[in-house]
Formats: C-alpha cells, sequence, structure tokens
C-alpha cells in the first residue's frame, strides 16, 4: 500500500508537466476577482446574521473587562439636546480621572472640547471612590452656539483618562441620521 502511495506521488508531477498549455487561462482571473468581491460580502451576513451585537431587548451588547464603565446617554434618539455622562467604578481601587474630552465626529472630520467642570466650577481631576458612580449633564447648546457647524455632525464620544495614563472611552452614539445610520 505504501508503495503504491509513493508511486502516485512520483507520477503526479509528471502528469502536470505533461500538458502542453499554450495560452494562459483567462478565467482563472476572472475566477480571482469574483472571489475577491465575493469575501467582503460574505462578511457582511456572516456578521449581521450570526454575531448579533445587541440583546434581546435591543440593547447594544458590551463585553467590558475594565475597571472603569464609561456610558454616554442621550435624551432623544435624533438630535439630542442633553447628554448624560455615567461613570461607574467596578474595580477594588480609587481612581483620579482627568477631565473628559467630548468629541463630535463627521465622515472626515473631528471637533473635540474638554470638559473642566460645572457652571464655572472645575470638578476635574476627580477621585471615584471603588464602587461609585459619577453622572455628569452635559447641555449641547452650549457647543452648538460656540460653534454653528457642530450640528452637523453625526456621531459623539467621550474618552477619558485617569492620572496614570491609561485610557478610556465610550462608545459612539448617533446625533443625526447619516448614510451609516
Amino acid at each position: 500500500m505504501k508503495k503504491l502511495f509513493f508511486s502516485m506521488l512520483l507520477l503526479l508531477p509528471a502528469g502536470v508537466f505533461a500538458q502542453n498549455e499554450v495560452q494562459p487561462a483567462g478565467y482563472k482571473l476572472l475566477w480571482f476577482i469574483g472571489i475577491l468581491v465575493a469575501l467582503p460580502i460574505v462578511y457582511y451576513f456572516i456578521q449581521k446574521f450570526f454575531f448579533k451585537g445587541t440583546s434581546q431587548k435591543g440593547k447594544p451588547v458590551s463585553v467590558s473587562r475594565s475597571k472603569l464603565e464609561i456610558n454616554l446617554l442621550k435624551d432623544r434618539k435624533y438630535r439630542p439636546t442633553v447628554l448624560t455622562l455615567r461613570v461607574e467604578n467596578r474595580s477594588k481601587k480609587d481612581i483620579d480621572l482627568e477631565a473628559p474630552v467630548l468629541s463630535f465626529r463627521k465622515l472626515w472630520s473631528k471637533r473635540k472640547f474638554k470638559l473642566k467642570g460645572i457652571n464655572r466650577y472645575e470638578i476635574y481631576p476627580l477621585f471615584l471612590e471603588a464602587g461609585k458612580t459619577h453622572e455628569l449633564r452635559i447641555d449641547l447648546s452650549v457647543f452648538y452656539d460656540h460653534d454653528r457647524k457642530l450640528k452637523r455632525f453625526f456621531w459623539a464620544k467621550i474618552q477619558l483618562q485617569d492620572t496614570k495614563g491609561k485610557s478610556y472611552s465610550s462608545s459612539f452614539i448617533t446625533l443625526r441620521k447619516s448614510l451609516f445610520s
């Protein structure tokens, strides 16, 4: 049995070289292009139907291993007037937080604003004890009065850093409809 297998292995290359093919196979290039076009489409459908990113209640599922949970909530689905930043320390240690950065995003442009405090009082850096929650209401009309072009931005997100330099961020929320939302 082994002799038959080894003799087949020796004859296989001879069979490949015995072909007299004058022209290259033109269909191989079309098959290659077809596969390249089909791969992103198949990937999209696999992600959409097999790996759903929401729970049964429709809220996004977040698998978080970090010790700090950051949520950015809005009061309306589109064109919110107030955003609520909720930071929860789920670790066993206390954390010092630097001032959060509110980031507005369009397709190719970003604007970032550092949030220093409330009503002209600076509250950052903030000492957040273990198991405690910090909540900050952000009125967007202040930002829209500062720059009218911000109403055209589609997404917003909060980025935080602790005093040791570790970065945390919330997920993007939709401020208005776009081609992708």
